[in-house]
């Protein structure tokens, strides 16, 4: 982790128009996480920013710290504090990538205050000023097209990329194809927290086929969650019972906290299916299917897909698929010359009546 520890008579931090923390005198610092970062360099900054003497006492000028004399912290992200200059670019592969950075900084901050005290610390608000999805992708055009598509120093931007789009429940196939293989062409650059995030993302937009083109892109190999390994490789047991919904261990949901949307993507692929699968079904049983949704939540998704209620509200009617299935009587002609040549192949005397 690095630090930049300023001293101030008051701080505060806008987001757009909006003040969203502010503090009287202490420090604000700026702080960046790396790749690399453990639980002991987080010990190591909150140490060195309640202990370090930045105050002056009556008789130095370096001489008191913030703990000792009860003031105020306000702690902003900062992740450029671990950019490189490549030419004339900026690289931040050594940087915490966003997803698990942002979780790193969460930790870091409860620490900080259960260190210190609560009302003491104040905090900005984390990626505030990252570029929106649309303004990443147009920036990213000229990049990716024709003989520069597979460069490596792409690789940070089209992460860049997947972070907003997880973020704002955006998709590009290109882009999280391009990344993909960016990775598989450059093993050194591989980033897992990408790489779950284009898995997710492409399971949202069931039934394409992004999700298996994207498993044949990573070396499973590399992959160090044993969740994240299962979920490649497919071996997810649903339950035995056609009518239970499928339930996905533990760490799963830790997985989809950042992925806006996964859910509800999830929810109307189900439909979908139940759409062309069900004539009638339960109440009860689309709820379990849906993931336990409660009653509201139940009658919106029939509502949405056209599914009309009887007996009361606790059958939905989806579909009448008989209507749909249509017979057809066929007639084949065929010479019985035809006919002898297979029969005499096999050896089959015929017996005429």
């Amino acid at each position: 982790m690095k630090a930049v520890i300023q001293r101030v008579t008051k701080a505060s931090v806008t987001v757009g128009n909006d003040v969203i923390s502010s503090i009287g005198r202490g420090v604000c610092v700026l702080v960046g996480v790396s790749k690399d970062d453990t639980e002991e360099d987080m010990d190591f900054i909150i140490r060195k920013i309640l202990k370090l003497r930045l105050f002056p006492s009556e008789s130095r000028p370096w001489d008191k710290s913030v703990s000792e004399l009860d003031l105020e912290v306000l702690s902003v992200s900062q992740f450029t504090l671990y950019g490189i200059l490549k030419g004339n670019k900026l690289d931040f592969h050594n940087a915490m990538a966003p997803e698990a950075a942002s979780i790193f900084y969460s930790n870091f901050l409860e620490k900080l205050k259960s260190n210190y005290k609560s009302d003491k610390v104040q905090d900005g608000k984390f990626a505030a000023y990252m570029m929106s999805f649309e303004q990443l992708k147009a920036q990213l055009h000229s990049d990716i097209q024709g003989v520069n598509r597979y460069n490596p120093e792409n690789v940070n931007d089209l992460a860049a990329c997947v972070q907003a789009m997880a973020a704002e429940n955006k998709y590009d196939k290109d882009i999280v194809l391009t990344v993909l293989k960016l990775y598989q062409l450059n093993p050194d650059r591989y980033d897992e927290t990408t790489v779950r995030l284009v898995l997710l993302k492409t399971l949202m937009v069931l039934p394409s086929s992004d999700f298996a083109l994207a498993k044949c892109l990573i070396d499973t190999n590399k992959l160090g969650s044993p969740e994240l390994r299962r979920l490649v490789k497919g071996t997810y047991k649903p339950s035995t019972n056609a009518t239970e919904p499928f339930k996905l261990p533990q760490e799963i949901p830790k997985m989809i906290r950042s992925i806006t949307g996964f859910e509800e993507a999830v929810k109307t692929y189900a439909c979908r299916v139940i759409n062309v699968t069900f004539q009638n079904i339960e109440k009860s049983l689309l709820s379990r299917l849906l993931g336990g949704a409660d009653d509201k939540e139940v009658a919106t998704y029939a509502k949405r897909f056209g599914w009309e209620a009887k007996e009361g509200g606790n059958v939905f009617f989806v579909a009448n698929h008989d209507a749909t299935i249509r017979t057809r009587n066929i007639d084949e002609k065929i010479q019985f010359s035809h006919v002898g040549d297979i029969l005499r192949s096999i050896n089959v005397p015929l017996q005429l009546a």
